[in-house]
């Protein structure tokens, strides 16, 4: 039984993530609306360090090579902010939603932001 109740709670702990968030976004999707085929937007995810400790960036992930994030390497002192770029190619037509993961260093989970909107045909 003890082994069970043990398996549970480390299942727990994983599946729950990190209980201690390191950042707080201004906003965790952003809607580009209606765009034009092959014209490049970008949006600006920021971020404040809300732990007692710097933190950084150690990577960020996309769904695919038309999603491109733009960050520092820098560390972000603890009550500061930083920020993120990201830029959407708009090469393929019609409806987008696309996930960035966040890696940042000491937090296990990902922080995961939205990208969307539809890209009209064109030319």
């Amino acid at each position: 039984m003890k082994i069970y109740l043990s398996i549970f709670s480390i299942l727990c702990f994983f599946a729950w993530g990190d209980p201690d968030p390191k950042v707080e976004w201004d906003k965790i999707e952003h809607d580009f609306g209606v765009l034009e085929h092959r014209k490049p937007v970008k949006t600006t995810f920021v971020f404040k360090n809300i732990s007692d400790d710097s933190i950084r960036i150690d990577n960020i992930r996309t769904t695919c090579g038309c999603t491109s994030p733009i960050w520092s390497n820098e560390y972000v002192m603890s009550g500061d902010t930083s920020h993120i770029v990201i830029e959407y190619d708009s090469q393929d037509k019609g409806e987008f939603y696309k996930q960035i993961k966040v890696f940042f260093r000491k937090q296990r989970k990902a922080e995961k932001l939205l990208i969307y909107g539809d890209v009209l045909p064109g030319e």
